[in-house]
């Protein structure tokens, strides 16, 4: 009998899977509550599934849980919440709830580097993968930096690698996924909305390594004691990379020198100020993916010559540009408080910060404090808008000024700005009450910046 899943979201993962499990002789019904003509405009492939008898779509409703009589299994997109009506049907009869990570993963016999944290997954993710095309492997960076496994699952062999970033959205829904190796990069708290509390943020988090065994590989952070802790559970391979002390298996680095111990000898890397990538953070990021690739039989060379000519990724503190005296970043990854935090810090002179956009309940009162101390004009909007401005103003900082949309933030900006100033895009927030994503957003902005310069 043919097995029939019902694929919950019809987005890049979502159309992703359900073109994979169409390919592999599985019936597949598609749904989303937004309307045809919207989803067949961004993905008008869905056309070509409606040539197939397999196939059916259920668009601009909520499906009543009468779908779900014929339906062996629910794959859901992971921006979609695991609470609506009929996903807790779903649960309730018994029908397995899965994810495109999952689903990919079965199908597949390419090894999987999975990488987690609350910051910096992008970047980490990036400069992994491409340390692996420069040693000559066959290389995917997929997951949730974008480009969805579904899309490589039939044409990657068993010697190429998913260098895969992964969300806590994403591993609610695994089952067997197993990464050959694995980092959790930090945690602090978000996408409280989702979760409800930092426990179970962590315990979604720690999904990552649940079905690793001793062979396997997990990277973390050494300096992060929640991270330290998650560890303890897992009975993977554990190696360390730390920003404050040695290791005696992983990667570190103190007075300005990178080194890392393969628990028999350490071995000098590189200087901090080679680095292709500039901040703490960032090199936090350089030892997690010096680590991962390392223990995962990259040459070292191979590593340092990377790493020494990566320059990061767009829309992480990218610098957009230089205009009368005024230099403007562009961080619309900073989607919560704590990268926004890292962005503050990682500039020197005095900023202009654009923040605000969809709640996800977070506790700004942390931010604003530095806030307080580095900013020299909070301009805020969105949502949240009105939530900054109290956490603002409980720290005693009261030079804000509250826009309806970008092109009011950017104006504004340029007109609180003198020559010497940063004009900062670090929302502490997602994007998702006006952009639906912060790619988009971050577009918007340096459209902005640089229009009419």
């Amino acid at each position: 009998m043919i097995k029939r899943t019902l694929v919950i979201g019809a987005a890049r993962s979502g159309v992703a899977v359900t073109e994979l499990l169409l390919s592999h002789g599985e019936a597949v019904v598609l749904t989303d509550t937004r309307s045809s003509g919207i989803i067949l405009k961004e993905f008008p492939q869905i056309l070509d599934f409606e040539k197939k008898p397999e196939f059916e779509s259920i668009f601009g409703i909520q499906p009543s849980a009468e779908v779900l009589v014929e339906i062996d299994e629910v794959v859901v997109s992971p921006g979609v919440p695991l609470i609506i009506p009929i996903i807790k049907a779903a649960y309730e009869q018994g029908i397995p709830v899965t994810g495109e990570v999952e689903a990919a993963y079965r199908l597949t016999r390419t090894p999987f580097i999975a990488i987690t944290g609350t910051n910096g997954k992008t970047t980490t993710t990036t400069l992994l993968g491409e340390i692996f095309k420069a040693s000559g492997r066959g290389t995917h960076v997929v997951g949730n930096i974008g480009d969805p496994i579904a899309n490589y699952v039939d044409s990657a062999n068993a010697d190429d690698v998913f260098v895969t970033e992964i969300s806590s959205f994403q591993l609610e829904t695994i089952d067997t996924f197993r990464p050959q190796a694995a980092a959790i990069l930090n945690l602090t708290p978000d996408h409280l909305d989702r979760h409800l509390s930092m426990e179970n943020y962590v315990s979604a988090k720690g999904r990552i390594f649940e079905n690793q065994g001793n062979e396997d590989l997990l990277v973390l952070n050494g300096d992060d004691p929640l991270v330290s802790e998650l560890g303890t559970k897992a009975n993977s391979r554990k190696a360390f990379f730390s920003y404050q002390k040695t290791v005696d298996y992983g990667a570190w680095c103190l007075n300005r020198e990178i080194y890392i111990n393969d628990g028999k000898e350490a071995m000098f890397v590189c200087r901090e100020d080679e680095l292709g990538i500039i901040g703490p953070h960032n090199t936090m990021n350089a030892l997690a993916a010096l680590t991962l690739a390392y223990f995962s039989g990259v040459a070292l060379e191979v590593i340092v010559e990377v790493l020494k000519t990566f320059k990061g990724v767009e829309h992480r503190l990218e610098m957009v540009g230089c205009f009368a005296g005024v230099t403007y970043i562009n961080d619309s990854k900073g989607t919560n408080t704590n990268a926004t935090i890292t962005a503050l810090n990682a500039v020197t002179e005095p900023i202009i910060l654009l923040a605000g956009g969809y709640d996800k309940k977070e506790d700004y009162s942390e931010l604003m404090e530095l806030v307080a101390k580095r900013v020299k004009r909070l301009i805020v909007l969105g949502v949240t808008a009105d939530d900054l401005i109290k956490a603002a103003a409980i720290k005693g900082f009261t030079a804000v000024t509250k826009v309806d949309n970008y092109e009011e933030a950017v104006a504004c900006a340029k007109a609180a700005a003198d020559s010497g100033d940063t004009v900062l895009l670090s929302p502490a927030c997602a994007s998702w009450d006006m952009f639906d994503n912060y790619e988009i957003r971050g577009r918007v902005f340096k459209r902005l910046v640089t229009e009419n310069q």
